[in-house]
């Protein structure tokens, strides 16, 4: 990380949810922000992390960057592995991994002028068995992996890679799944044994606390945030 007074930010679905708030808070401690969603904004172009394209192409408008945050992610459906479309599942994987490496690919040259810091978002869903979430799960799991494997690449350059892998996270993707009936509130919250889900807030302080002392000694970490889900009951 340099000493410049105001450092830049990269996040990635930054429209919704937990990438939302890491903008905002970002923001709110000084930080430029640049928000990399395919909705796009009035201050950022729309990005689609799954087109190299689209990111080589937003990656050209910066000047640097000291932190990249992949909080991009999507969901799929619930179906079993032999009832999944192909289609869907290629989507969540480009999404969820291969735009994740997108984007830590195409931002490298720029983390490394900086020595900057990449934090992932990886998930429960990688490390336990989830009935009907098989394409999610893979897709997480290879954001953990990859992120061992950038830290260990990147160590040399100075640049740290981190992930963290949240319980279930009170989105509003997760909301309207709620309200929608698909998911039953009480009963995701009896999964974690502190029965409850995570806001959007607590995950995002995380994220960005891993960016800053005194985690400077941290890379190609993954750390739970689940409220104990790993743990069973």
């Amino acid at each position: 990380m340099t000493n410049d007074p105001i450092k830049t930010a990269v996040v990635t679905g930054g429209a919704s949810g937990i990438g939302q708030e890491c903008a905002r808070q970002l923001r709110e401690d000084g930080w430029r922000v640049a928000v990399w969603d395919r909705a796009g904004n009035g201050d950022d172009p729309a990005v689609d992390v799954a087109d190299y394209a689209s990111v080589a192409a937003a990656a050209r408008r910066l000047d640097g960057v000291d932190l990249l945050v992949n909080a991009a992610g999507i969901a799929g459906g619930r179906e079993p592995v032999a009832e999944k479309d192909p289609a869907e599942w290629a989507q969540v994987l480009a999404v969820n991994l291969t735009g994740t490496f997108h984007c830590a690919h195409a931002l490298y040259p720029h983390l490394k002028a900086r020595r900057g810091v990449v934090v992932n978002i990886a998930s429960v869903a990688g490390i336990t068995m989830m009935k009907g979430r098989a394409h999610y799960a893979v897709s997480k799991a290879g954001v953990a992996t990859l992120t061992r494997s950038l830290a260990n690449e990147w160590a040399a350059d100075g640049i740290r890679v981190l992930a963290v892998a949240p319980g279930y996270v009170k989105t509003q993707m997760i909301e309207r799944s709620i309200e929608a009936g698909e998911l039953d509130e009480g009963k995701l919250a009896a999964m974690h044994p502190l029965n409850r889900l995570a806001s959007p807030q607590e995950i995002a302080a995380a994220m960005i606390a891993l960016a800053k002392p005194p985690f400077l000694f941290m890379t190609g970490s993954v750390v739970l945030i689940d409220g104990g889900l790993t743990l069973g009951k």
